[in-house]
């Protein structure tokens, strides 16, 4: 396994060059949310833990899966990086092949599912990590939502 410095060199000009979208949620963070900012520094964090976040002044307070891997992750951690994928989690429990359910737990308020036909970016100054944790999914539990993942996106001929 590569080390975080050699992928840092390898991807280093990739990470500075941001999408449309990646610019945009960067961009509002600053131009809408800057006001409610509280200086937080982005803490080391995983992909499989669960997060507070939220998404607009006017949106509540939801929690979301961090997706993406940990070299993006610790990229962050080092304000390299202002974006993280995730997916919504709801606590409508619709089922299907695109949802996987997580169970109440730990800081949870009640059992819900991740939205894996929902993958986002958000900015790292959208996730309330002063809140701490919410929970942290087992590696049954992440390789479920790889395999829906796969499913929503066409991966391996999902549908």
């Amino acid at each position: 396994m590569e080390n975080f410095e050699k992928w840092f060199e390898r991807n280093e000009l990739s990470l500075k060059c941001k999408p449309r979208t990646q610019r945009a949620s960067f961009a509002s963070f600053f131009e809408e949310d800057f006001a409610d900012f509280k200086g937080e520094e982005v803490p080391e964090f995983k992909r499989g833990e669960i997060y507070f976040a939220k998404l607009t002044p006017s949106a509540k307070i939801r929690p979301f899966l961090i997706y993406q891997n940990d070299y993006l992750n610790k990229a962050c951690h080092l304000n390299l990086y202002h974006t993280v994928i995730v997916l919504p989690l709801s606590g409508q429990i619709l089922g299907g092949d695109y949802r996987v359910l997580i169970k109440k737990r730990d800081a949870m308020s009640k059992t819900s599912e991740i939205v894996c036909s929902a993958i986002g970016i958000i900015s790292t100054g959208k996730i309330i990590f002063s809140k701490g944790i919410v929970t942290k999914l087992s590696l049954e539990e992440l390789k479920k939502v790889d395999k829906a993942i796969k499913k929503a996106t066409g991966i391996n001929n999902g549908i």
